[in-house]
């Protein structure tokens, strides 16, 4: 069970370090880059018993800042509404998962 969420905590943070670099090669400052490194680091290792939620946490509420600016400036920002959306499906995978609980609290 926490091998199954071991792969889907490497799956998150690679999304997010792979929609960074999406958002730098559109225009995004590099150093945006830190934060999903960060965050993936901290993931792979098995940095601290919440990091899943602290993870949710922050990715929800990076993807909820963007939403009305996502919102108003539809057509064009269809791309970025669609990644935040994506955002709140990862923060809800990380709180709700059974597998994804079961790796953060193992104790090893």
């Amino acid at each position: 069970m926490s091998e199954q969420g071991k792969k889907i905590a490497m799956g998150i943070g690679i999304y997010l370090v792979v929609k960074q670099l999406l958002n730098v090669m559109l225009g995004a400052d590099v150093f945006t880059l830190v934060l999903p490194v960060a965050i993936s680091v901290c993931m792979a290792l098995h940095f601290w018993k919440y990091t899943n939620y602290a993870v949710a946490g922050i990715t929800a509420l990076i993807a909820l800042y963007y939403l009305p600016a996502n919102f108003g400036g539809l057509p064009s920002t269809w791309l970025y509404l669609t990644e935040g959306i994506l955002d709140i499906g990862v923060s809800a995978v990380l709180i709700l998962s059974d597998d994804v609980k079961a790796y953060f609290n193992q104790t090893e």
